[in-house]
């Protein structure tokens, strides 16, 4: 899978196929959650005049074509309220996300492929929001979450709970791991091992590594402070927000030796690893804590999931 896009259907239906064997969890009649993430999700946040000539959904329509500037025909998309109208002109604050249909096509036929019906189709964004707000509630004033996948980083901005805004960031874990199979020679499970092994702290490590590991974690810092600067000078702020007050990380590659450390000494600011699971009731004998509490920062987007329903709407 690069950038959301499933590179290899096949492939992707037999691990499923094989996961929910070992899980012993049984497909029949049951549902998928699934999110979609990449370039090929799109995102906008609009205001919607009232009292126009045309119906809202017509003005939805219109607005989704001239913002997401693609063939409405090669798109799936959807629009969520934000709250009450504003401004003189009374517009209605509306989420707009729109989905590439030959994507959300491909992701849906691996869901059948494994045995199982799609229920809900969700974005890695909302997902890792819904997750964040039922984890550590409304958190007031302006956070960052910056969610480190596999081939990308999303890095989103919230207000007193309000989403605002997302951007895409084109570094993840694999740029980690191809950096130390060029840098270091070594195959590609040989660099994913130390890259892991660094991330938990083990000492037995290359020197090498720890460059390797800086250049990037300074490269990925950049981009996180080029967003957060973007969106300050986009003047959609209210004049009373000054900057960031916290940043909080998810994903798969969060823990990444030296990620943390190096944004907070960058933005002058507290960094906190999120747990998903921090108001999630787990048996204990069924599930190891330790690996829960070491390794919940993978499960950011699936407990987001994990939340929906079909029909929610929300």
């Amino acid at each position: 899978v690069v950038d959301g896009v499933i590179q290899n259907s096949p492939v992707v239906v037999e691990v499923l196929k094989d996961l929910m064997k070992r899980l012993k969890i049984s497909t029949a009649g049951r549902r998928a959650a699934i999110s979609l993430g990449g370039s090929s999700v799109l995102i906008k946040k609009v205001g919607i005049p009232l009292g126009g000539d045309s119906d809202f959904d017509e003005q939805i329509y219109y607005e989704a074509e001239q913002h997401f500037q693609l063939d409405m025909a090669d798109l799936y998309y959807d629009h969520a309220k934000l709250g009450a109208p504003f401004g003189e002109g009374g517009e209605v604050p509306v989420l707009l996300i729109g989905a590439k249909r030959d994507m959300v096509e491909q992701h849906i036929a691996c869901i059948r492929g494994a045995g199982l019906r799609p229920g809900v189709i969700e974005c890695d964004v909302f997902s890792v929001a819904n997750m964040f707000e039922y984890s550590y509630g409304v958190v007031k004033g302006l956070i960052a979450i910056v969610n480190v996948g596999c081939t990308s980083t999303q890095v989103s901005l919230l207000l007193n709970g309000d989403y605002l805004y997302t951007r895409d960031v084109p570094i993840g874990g694999e740029e980690f791991t191809r950096r130390i199979v060029d840098t270091m020679g070594i195959d590609r499970a040989q660099a994913e091992s130390l890259k892991v092994s660094s991330s938990q702290g083990e000492d037995n490590v290359p020197p090498e590594l720890n460059s390797i590991l800086t250049e990037i974690n300074d490269q990925l810092v950049a981009e996180v402070r080029m967003t957060v600067d973007f969106y300050f000078q986009s003047g959609e702020l209210p004049a009373d927000v000054g900057g960031v007050n916290y940043v909080f990380m998810t994903g798969g590659s969060c823990r990444v030796l030296g990620l943390d450390a190096a944004l907070a000494a960058s933005m002058q600011l507290p960094v906190q690893i999120i747990n998903p699971f921090q108001r999630v009731d787990i048996n204990p004998r069924r599930f190891e804590m330790d690996y829960i509490l070491m390794q919940g920062h993978l499960y950011g987007v699936a407990v987001g999931l994990g939340m929906r329903s079909v029909g929610d709407g929300e």
